[in-house]
């Protein structure tokens, strides 16, 4: 816990025995050394005061700022509106503190982002009453910093994009896969099955028969999950609090893990929130856990810790599914949510992918993590709602499995 002291400003005391007294110098240095801009500007629209810093952020010598007014300097720059209007709203509206971001285009031409914060400064007059007596300004530029941001903001925008047309391009390949491979895979079926009903039982040829029988119907679910995976609507976004959703959830886990043969606990981290608000779709979110959940139960084989959790991170709200499996190999972690990748013989891969997508849809993610011989954490992320939005009420048709 802080210092009581801590919140209590600084104060230094100063009289006319002090060697600090009346010291114009000092004022003079912290004035020069600042790098933020600093103007004082008086009650006729005169610059009585400038440091260094905010001629060079503005562009303008030192002898202009000096020698002409603010509507002199800047009123006639109709590229500079924002800017300019700062100190109007200070000044009509007397606002004690004004804290703003605008675009400045400096004489020489160069657009600079900058930070304004401007205060009045107020005194009695003779009649009483406070009156304005000049306007205090600092400025910062932030020009760099709104240009990472920008680079920032495009780089995601390109990622999800990417993400957008890779997701595009799955679902046309899944698609012409699915109907490609129906049909055939019908007919290698219904003429085995013709086949070995007039094949004698003790035949060598029933056993490579039945082998392929058994590879089409793999190729069956391989196209049942494809057309799913393609298949797959939009999610029905409504408000959710996913706070009661996870105490239902948890206790279907709860009873899979005890079937299992498998200790669970439940945790919560949500502090005094008896309400966990998001925007999301409960029958996806129902799949995705008990995806994860699946895969957790058959890392551990009948013997270890299942743990859900729950927490509150930031603006979003994280579901956990922890294992105390073996793993997952390190060399795996780059392909874990791709169509088609498993590490089981017998499973088709898609599970994940699935769930994946489902967890972008909502705005969300699921990402995964794992050590060596630790067991492995998948977190579910969903963005917190204020419980305001309207619900999605949109109906579109849903695979088998999510109905």
């Amino acid at each position: 816990m802080a210092d009581d002291n801590d919140q209590v400003p600084v104060q230094i005391t100063l009289d006319e025995s002090s060697p600090l007294w009346d010291r114009r110098d000092i004022a003079e240095t912290i004035l020069t050394r600042l790098s933020d801009g600093l103007l004082v500007i008086d009650k006729q629209g005169q610059i009585v005061l400038a440091n260094p810093a905010s001629s060079r952020i503005l562009g303008i010598g030192m002898e202009r700022l000096a020698s002409q007014g603010w509507a002199e300097l800047f009123f006639s720059e109709s590229q500079n509106m924002d800017f300019n209007q700062v100190i109007i709203t200070v000044i009509q509206q007397n606002i004690e503190y004004h804290n703003i971001q605008v675009p400045y285009v400096r004489p020489d031409g160069l657009e600079r982002q900058l930070t304004i914060s401007a205060s009045v400064m107020t005194d009695v007059a003779q009649s009483g009453k406070q009156e304005i007596q000049a306007v205090l300004i600092v400025l910062n530029d932030t020009t760099d910093l709104a240009h990472m941001h920008q680079r920032e903001r495009e780089l995601l925008s390109r990622s999800h994009r990417l993400a957008k047309e890779k997701a595009e391009g799955l679902d046309r390949l899944a698609r012409a896969v699915a109907h490609e491979i129906r049909n055939p895979i019908t007919s290698i079926g219904g003429l085995t099955r013709r086949l070995m009903s007039n094949t004698p039982a003790d035949s060598k040829s029933v056993g490579y028969l039945e082998r392929i029988l058994e590879s089409t119907q793999r190729l069956e679910t391989i196209v049942k999950e494809v057309r799913d995976y393609a298949d797959l609507p939009a999610p029905r976004l409504r408000p959710l609090n996913l706070a009661d959703w996870f105490e239902r959830e948890a206790d279907t886990v709860k009873a899979e893990a005890t079937v299992a043969g498998v200790n669970f606990v439940k945790h919560v981290e949500t502090g005094d929130n008896l309400e966990v608000r998001v925007r999301a779709d409960a029958e996806m979110l129902d799949f995705i856990t008990e995806a994860l959940v699946r895969n957790a139960l058959e890392a551990m084989n009948g013997d270890g810790l299942l743990r859900l959790g729950m927490r509150l991170e930031g603006k979003a709200a994280v579901i956990t599914v922890c294992d105390s499996g073996k793993g997952i190999d390190p060399a795996d972690m780059p392909y874990l949510f791709d169509p088609f990748f498993s590490t089981k013989a017998d499973a088709v891969g898609m599970s994940l992918a699935v769930a994946k997508r489902m967890a972008l849809e909502q705005h969300g993610d699921l990402t995964a993590k794992s050590q060596a011989g630790r067991g492995a954490t998948f977190s579910l992320s969903l963005p917190l709602s204020d419980g305001n939005d309207a619900a999605d009420g949109s109906s579109q048709f849903r695979p088998p499995s999510l109905k």
